[in-house]
């Protein structure tokens, strides 16, 4: 505050008395209102700047949070070369479309100026004001979200325009449980326990619906439908009764239908991603995305690839595999020329009759998928919109597809794996939306050989669950 005193008392400024939306202009000119006589004149162009958050804290994942950037000239002078970056904090990812910049909307290029280098606001005339806004999607994590404005002049000073932090809300919801316990089985794989919150106790505040259902269908990814467990509770013995006329016998239930999906993981293929994940050199995220590959499923209980998913699977492998030689050849082209076709038919997913399969051999392991509603929204959306494909839908598809669990007599190595696939799942997504993120700026496939220590971990650590249940 005492800086921001001096800067005021050397350009011949009074403190006005505002808030953060209101210019010492605007007060001046309510009816009414004299100004004091002896009020120094301002002596060039003052930006005074502010960033307000809405929600201002309390938030979840999935939350749609908006940020309002104001930047108002209160001087006399006239301000040139005026530009404005606000980084984006980390655990957020920016809506496409949403910016606005003097209540109109601007294009995706001036996000990425704003959260990067800059984005040029020109001349703003004295008592005239600029705004941007934008909205982001909270991500999963625990950190808060920092935010801090740096905004320049050629000619002017800048005041104001200090850190803005979005607290995060501190109960753990159902998903953030299962994830935080997904964190702890890599060390103790134990059944996880979720933690639900009571409905009335949720914030009331916007949800964005598209990135709802991206962590709805992650949270099936990760979490196979499980029967509730019922309590016995002690009843008092009734008193004798008249005995009842025998009743008719129950209808038969019809057998459950979902959708159903297998897939399988032998030794060489164990041990292709061992030397790939344990070896010399760092593992990078293109090498994931062919490990996503591997653990899709995309059969039925008989084998049969009804869907063409698994033709479609291979089809994606060779792709990644063609990026990884181009890499050593020395070229790095745009990232659209992989991205292939939607050869399965997705559109023709269907619900069948559940059936048992039976545990996979002693050199091979049988991987199951049950697409829950909210992966097949997901994957609907994909079918919907076939021309719109690239190589971002390609990579949600496969995570749509990737195992949740293993059919094992071993339940305990079972448990193992089914933690490991939940959190090596969830590793992914976040990953993969970091990922998503970064191909806005450069579109390249030289993003895809970055590596992320986290996802590394988790990897290997769902390799080691596989090699206990497929020894040498």
């Amino acid at each position: 505050m005492r800086l921001l005193e001096l800067q005021r008392s050397s350009l011949g400024l009074v403190a006005p008395e505002r808030v953060a939306w209101e210019s010492r202009y605007a007060v001046d000119s309510t009816p009414g209102f004299e100004a004091p006589e002896d009020a120094p004149e301002a002596k060039g162009a003052v930006l005074a700047v502010t960033l307000t958050a809405t929600p201002p804290g309390e938030v979840i994942p999935g939350t749609v949070v908006t940020y309002a950037l104001s930047v108002i000239n209160e001087g006399t002078a006239e301000a040139t070369g005026v530009a404005a970056a606000v980084p984006l904090p980390g655990g957020v990812s920016y809506r496409l479309g949403s910016l606005q910049l003097n209540e109109r909307g601007a294009d995706d290029s001036s996000a990425d100026a704003l959260f990067g280098g800059g984005l040029s606001l020109g001349k703003i005339a004295a008592g005239s004001r600029v705004t941007v806004l934008w909205k982001v999607g909270v991500r999963m994590g625990t950190k808060p979200l920092l935010a801090i404005p740096q905004v320049r002049a050629v000619r002017g000073a800048v005041i104001g325009g200090g850190p803005l932090l979005v607290e995060r809300r501190s109960t753990t919801t159902a998903f953030a449980g299962e994830l935080a316990a997904a964190d702890r089985a890599l060390y103790d794989p134990q059944p996880l326990i979720p933690v639900e919150i009571p409905a009335d106790e949720l914030p009331i505040y916007e949800l964005d619906i598209e990135e709802q259902i991206a962590f709805e269908a992650a949270e099936a990814a990760m979490s196979p439908a499980v029967a509730p467990r019922s309590e016995t509770v002690a009843e008092p013995t009734p008193e004798a009764q008249p005995e009842p006329e025998p009743e008719a016998e129950p209808e038969p239930q019809p057998a459950r239908e979902a959708v159903m999906l297998y897939g399988n993981l032998d030794r060489a293929t164990l041990a292709f991603f061992e030397r790939v994940f344990n070896g010399s050199k760092d593992p990078t995220i293109l090498q994931h995305c062919i490990f996503a590959s591997a653990l899709a499923c995309a059969v039925d209980a008989d084998g049969n690839d009804g869907f063409n998913l698994k033709a479609h699977l291979a089809a994606q492998s060779q792709i990644l595999h063609r990026v990884s030689l181009h890499e050593k050849l020395g070229k790095k082209e745009p990232i659209g020329e992989y991205a292939g076709q939607l050869v399965a038919s997705i559109d023709a997913i269907a619900a069948d009759v559940v059936r048992d399969v039976r545990p996979g051999s002693a050199d091979r392991l049988v991987l199951v998928n049950e697409l829950h509603e909210p992966a097949l929204v997901v994957v609907r959306k994909i079918a919907e919109e076939r021309e719109r494909w690239d190589f971002v839908k390609a990579r949600q598809l496969t995570l749509a597809l990737q195992a949740q669990r293993v059919i094992l007599d071993n339940d305990a190595r079972a448990a193992a794996i089914d933690n490991a696939l939940r959190a090596y799942a969830q590793t992914s997504m976040t990953v993969l939306q970091k990922l998503f993120v970064r191909l806005r700026i450069d579109r390249t496939t030289g993003v895809l050989f970055q590596a992320d220590v986290g996802l590394d971990a988790a990897a290997r650590a769902l390799l080691a669950a596989f090699a206990a249940a497929l020894p040498n």
